[in-house]
């Protein structure tokens, strides 16, 4: 029992030491790379394009963080009895594709930001928890303790941004730094408490009889690519429909003004023409002559 919940604690330690170390680096990484590859480019890129480079650059170094992170569950597993092969490649993939993409189309669909960290821990736990299913009876406990760890950065990001506004708008400096650090602890903890959870499961429900290997890792490896070549276009074409200009609204159409009429005008002499009026003691500012007008009657005496 002891020795269980050593392997427990370790397992729940690397996962959080696994991806602080990373992620406290990540964006400025990613602000690297994606000056590298632009400044890489031959012509000018436009907004679309470097929208696109952005996202690639997040899904490099992501990559990199999952591996990082696969590492250090792998070896706590493996110290705990448990061989899980491809664990790290998953690992890597589900936290690119998973963050990345959630966070695309959480822009694309207008959702909260926090809910792209949602999507990663499913990612996550679809992934390991299909690997784990070789080992353990009912691996789906881990994809739940998955979605709910990763998912609490979310609303802690968001009760982080709400008390900071409160705090500037009541002139309340010295709490931001609390503020910051609660947030932090909020993050990790939650992703610490429920990975404690799903190693205890794992670890608690392992098969009596482990099922035999794949003889070959080719359908895997085949898979791995074939979500990657799904999720990049798709990724793509949002960040392509994100950036891209909006169309200008018509302009509504003018209204026409009616051409004033000209009508006899009573008291205008030799029939002369009054434009634009019609009543009684409107007299013309400019009269015309009407060529067409009768000529007046010649009295004969």
């Amino acid at each position: 029992m002891g020795s269980r919940l050593v392997h427990v604690l370790a397992l729940s330690g690397v996962t959080v030491l696994g991806l602080l170390v990373p992620w406290l680096q990540a964006d400025a990484w990613v602000h690297l790379l994606e000056t590298v590859l632009g400044s890489a480019a031959i012509w000018r890129l436009s907004v679309v394009e470097q929208g696109v480079v952005h996202r690639l650059a997040e899904l490099a170094v992501f990559a990199v963080a999952g591996a990082m992170l696969g590492n250090a569950q792998a070896f706590a597993l493996r110290r705990a009895g448990l061989q899980v092969p491809g664990w790290v490649g998953r690992t890597a993939m589900a936290v690119a594709v998973g963050l990345v993409g959630s966070r695309a189309l959480a822009v694309a669909l207008a959702l909260a930001p926090g809910t792209a960290f949602i999507g990663m821990g499913v990612a996550l736990g679809l992934a390991q928890g299909w690997l784990l299913r070789r080992e353990v009876h009912g691996a789906a406990v881990w994809v739940a303790a998955c979605a709910v760890g990763y998912g609490m950065a979310g609303p802690a990001a968001d009760w982080r941004d709400q008390a900071w506004k409160a705090a500037v708008d009541l002139g309340a400096t010295w709490r931001l730094s609390s503020i910051v650090i609660t947030a932090q602890a909020m993050t990790w903890g939650a992703l610490a408490l429920c990975t404690a959870i799903g190693g205890a499961f794992i670890l608690s429900s392992l098969r009596a009889q482990v099922l035999p290997a794949p003889g070959s890792r080719t359908p895997g490896a085949v898979g791995r690519f074939a979500v990657l070549g799904l999720a990049l276009p798709l990724m793509v074409a949002l960040e392509a429909r994100e950036r891209s200009p909006q169309p200008l609204a018509a302009p509504p159409p003018r209204l026409m003004q009616p051409r004033p009429a000209r009508t006899w005008a009573p008291g205008t002499p030799d029939g002369a023409l009054s434009p634009g009026c019609a009543g009684r003691g409107c007299g013309p500012a400019r009269t015309y002559r009407n060529e067409d007008a009768p000529p007046p009657p010649v009295v004969v005496p």
